[in-house]
């Protein structure tokens, strides 16, 4: 029996018309914004060698990435899961060898091995912008001011930025001299947000009263970010230099978009270590608060990314997942160009006529008198001239 309807994988999904456009609209709008805020497009390959593709922090990628083996060169190719690693590795090309600070932009589809429902599509439709060779809070200032904007012109309001520093986690655990195996087992509990796994883990620590005091107070900092800042200080103050260099960084994140962004409320948690293995320093999200707090951008710094291809540049930027967002976005303004229709006769003073009208408006070809709906407007020839009549 012929099969009437095909099926996608689970997790890829075809665009039918109306989403297409409403993609391709949103995907216009943000390309747009990076350009006015000086980001270079580019347009990374499908496929690479795995030799590349899964090289330096990217290796965390290795499971999701779907494999196959290239038939020119018999090395193992592999598809893109992020972008991210391949806009890394074209800093290095000669074209940005004299350029001090480097901002590109880009847009493509991924594809990821398995399916998670709860991240969203299996091929996400991943745009965002990345930033090369500054390693200052400036940097940081730039790529969360540049996500926001990107934002607000995608017609989202009430956002919420979220901040984090995976640093502060990183270094309460050097000053406790944790082993490889501890540092592994806290790293899951407060990726999972195990509380009571955290509360008896750190309860066992023998480690210094004033460290294992900020331990225990380590989840409270979650809120409002001045509020937790202010207990951050007094909590963490004289531990580590690098700790307070961390919240010295997110004060002044802080005191800049509190004072530059309306509608936009700032959160911190400090025992965020989402992409722990990945980021650096300053990680951040932007959520639509109106939306349920769905999630639409994030990023962070990842300073050495492009270490293993030969150029050691400090980096930060964000990206978002343009399919996944498409439900949270307005609808498009509808498009109120006329439509046409114009039959299929070789004649070019008919030809002339459809180009003429195509500058205002949509011409449809139609083959039969059925095709042309009731009351629409179409091109006749009437004494050698080709006029417009309704049905």
């Amino acid at each position: 029996m012929q099969q009437n309807i095909w099926f996608t994988p689970e997790g890829i999904e075809d665009l039918l018309p109306h989403q297409a456009k409403k993609l391709e609209y949103y995907r216009r709008q943000l390309l747009d914004g990076f350009d006015k805020f000086g980001y270079k497009l580019v347009l990374p390959p499908i496929a690479e060698f795995t030799d590349s593709l899964l090289t330096g922090t990217a290796y965390n990628l290795a499971t999701e990435t779907c494999r196959f083996t290239d038939q020119e060169s018999g090395k193992m190719m592999g598809v893109r899961t992020d972008m991210t690693p391949q806009v890394a590795r074209m800093i290095t090309h000669p074209v940005f060898k004299n350029t001090k600070i480097v901002r590109l932009c880009y847009v493509g589809e991924v594809l990821k091995s398995k399916n998670n429902k709860a991240k969203g599509s299996r091929s996400p439709i991943q745009i965002g912008a990345e930033l090369f060779g500054d390693a200052t809070v400036a940097s940081d200032i730039e790529v969360i001011d540049t996500m926001i904007y990107a934002l607000f012109s995608l017609g989202l309001c009430n956002l919420t930025l979220s901040l984090g520093h995976v640093s502060v986690v990183d270094e309460l655990m050097k000053v406790s001299k944790f082993d490889e195996q501890q540092k592994i087992q806290l790293i899951n509990i407060l990726q999972r947000k195990a509380v009571p796994e955290f509360d008896f883990f750190v309860e066992n620590l023998v480690i210094d009263k004033k460290i294992k005091h900020a331990f225990k107070n380590l989840l409270s900092l979650c809120g409002n970010a001045q509020t937790v800042l202010n207990k951050a200080k007094l909590l963490l103050s004289d531990i580590s230099v690098n700790i307070d260099k961390s919240l010295n960084r997110l004060s002044k994140i802080n005191d800049y978009f509190s004072r530059s962004a309306d509608n936009l409320t700032i959160h911190l948690d400090l025992a965020d270590l989402r992409g722990f293995d990945y980021h650096t320093g300053v990680i951040f999200s932007c959520y639509a608060a109106d939306k349920k707090l769905h999630r639409i951008a994030k990023g962070g710094r990842y300073d050495g990314i492009a270490a293993d291809f030969g150029m050691q540049k400090p980096a930060t930027g964000f990206s978002l997942d343009l399919r996944s967002s498409l439900d949270i976005l307005p609808n498009i303004i509808p498009n109120y160009k006329a439509v046409i229709y114009a039959p299929v006769i070789a004649d070019i003073k008919l030809e002339n006529k459809i180009a003429e009208i195509r500058k205002h408006s949509i011409v449809k070809r139609f083959y039969k008198n059925d095709d042309i709906p009731t009351g629409q407007s179409y091109l006749s020839l009437d004494n050698a001239q080709w006029q417009l009549v309704k049905k």
